[in-house]
């Protein structure tokens, strides 16, 4: 396939359909909803051929981000407004293990952690060398006739895997950042700006600023080229963007944005966990946790949408190369991001791996709008869902290894029976902040939270009225009964 031209349009004429925000989660919107104008590469290619389209089995796109906090994608007009606005949107996404390597081993398997039993992003207790990659999704849909790719960002510490550039089984086609230019923030995510390696279907391939374009662009072309060569058979393709993991970087079209004057703005991220003052409520950790500087959570919470922006380009980009091949209706594409961020919640800085809200929430949505009429879905969804729903998808056999559900019967039916309950779990880190968080479990329903971790210490929350996470109430006698019921729950569940 051949790029005739990488264009670095001007992102401000596309935002001049976005008005400035009133609120950091709902900006403001004037005219029409946003149309995904860009096209990062143009790609020749034609439609595809009509026995593809005769054919019932839909194409599988899953675009997963990395540390993305839950509101970020009113930010983004293309997902805002055409995913979001024509998809099945679910409120209620979770995350079962906020942190990125348990929780994409958990998408790729359908199982919770303590079942995959990659329960960090390092050695000796997680990372891509503990993964059992023999049996995972992509296995599961090569062997039900499905091309398979993944592009982007893999599982943490891959370099670790012989030999270097190491493809697992399933992958049809394959080209993986490589963590050669490691930051101290443990995953090596310098590397998606302009100086990395790629595993290309196992060869290791140097990018470096005279012949680099910025990473995640790079993970865009790789998606349309492979749509395009792969129009004619069913196939199923991971998108995995580093974006907007720490250094936050973005790309050089996106630095007018969120600054004075510029067409997308947002105001500073406050809600009322924001910096929580009083957290004698809380356990140890988070009492004795040193908050950073409200500047500099202010000035990071624009990085991550400006870097965000790469993302929603790439989308749009996407969503124009299915239009081309005809494939639009044919297509399935889900959103997700491995784990939601705190932003100043609860007094912690920029983090994940806790149990409130903003770390286990994560944008979650399945746009299929031939399919599934588009809806806000208040019903659970999790990360352990996916590898069953695209399994069930594909007609393709689902293991009983796994712990999540089809979400299929949910997305054709908003009236099916479903669950009412989910299990959360955290074992503590090499390092960084999830280092002093201890081990806990935790299981949420629509109204309530408990948490036990492995120091003794409890946490209870009204999420009915007190959404925020605000008053711990565990341990009162007035809540002595939920919280006997929510703790036989958590047993059960720690059991599956």
């Amino acid at each position: 396939m051949k790029y005739i031209k990488y264009i670095f349009f001007v992102l401000g004429s596309m935002m001049l359909l976005a008005g400035c925000a009133e609120t950091q989660s709902t900006p403001t919107v004037s005219g029409d909803a946003a149309v995904y104008t860009p096209t990062l590469f143009e790609v020749e290619s034609e439609a595809a051929a009509q026995t593809r389209l005769d054919d019932e089995r839909p194409n599988i796109i899953f675009i997963l981000t990395d540390d993305q906090p839950y509101e970020t994608t009113q930010f983004m007009p293309t997902v805002r407004d055409v995913l979001i606005k024509n998809g099945v949107n679910f409120e209620n996404g979770f995350v079962t293990t906020p942190l990125c390597c348990p929780s994409r081993s958990s998408i790729l398997t359908g199982e919770y952690v303590h079942n995959h039993q990659v329960y960090t992003d390092r050695m000796p207790m997680g990372g891509a060398p503990k993964f059992d990659d023999q049996s995972s999704i992509a296995t599961w849909l090569q062997n039900a006739g499905y091309r398979t790719a993944y592009y982007g960002k893999y599982l943490n510490d891959y370099d670790a895997l012989t030999p270097l550039g190491y493809v697992p089984p399933g992958w049809d086609s394959w080209s993986v950042f490589l963590g050669r230019n490691l930051t101290d923030d443990d995953t090596g995510s310098s590397s998606y700006y302009t100086d990395y390696s790629l595993s290309e279907n196992g060869n290791v391939v140097e990018y470096t600023q005279d012949n680099a374009i910025f990473g995640t662009d790079m993970v865009t072309r790789n998606a349309i080229d492979f749509i395009a060569s792969s129009k004619d058979e069913p196939f199923f393709m991971l998108v995995g963007y580093y974006n907007p993991h720490s250094p936050y970087k973005w790309a050089e079209r996106s630095d007018p944005q969120f600054r004075a004057n510029s067409a997308l703005q947002a105001e500073p991220y406050r809600n009322p966990s924001f910096m929580e003052e009083d957290r004698s409520d809380k356990p140890l950790y988070l009492q004795e946790l040193n908050s950073i500087a409200v500047e500099k959570i202010d000035i990071t919470y624009k990085q991550i949408l400006r870097s965000l922006l790469s993302v929603d380009d790439g989308v749009a980009s996407i969503l124009n190369m299915l239009d081309k091949t005809g494939l639009s209706e044919k297509t399935i594409i889900v959103y997700l991001s491995d784990n939601g961020l705190t932003i100043g919640d609860h007094g912690f800085g920029l983090t994940k791996n806790c149990p409130y809200e903003s770390c286990i929430r994560v944008p979650f949505i399945v746009y299929a709008p031939g399919m599934f009429p588009a809806r806000s879905e208040t019903k659970f969804a999790a990360n352990i869902d996916l590898a069953p729903t695209f399994a069930d998808l594909a007609n393709a056999p689902i293991p009983d290894s796994v712990n999540g559900m089809s979400l299929l019967p949910l997305l054709n039916d908003p009236n099916a029976i479903w669950r009412d309950d989910l299990l959360f779990e955290h074992w503590p880190t090499e390092d960084g902040i999830g280092s002093k968080i201890p081990e806990f479990y935790a299981v949420r329903n629509s109204e309530w939270k408990y948490v036990e971790y492995s120091t003794g210490e409890k946490e209870l929350y009204d999420l009915k009225n007190d959404p925020y996470e605000l008053e711990n109430v565990a341990d009162q006698s007035a809540y002595a009964e939920i919280q006997a019921q929510l703790q036989k729950r958590l047993i059960e569940l720690k059991l599956e």
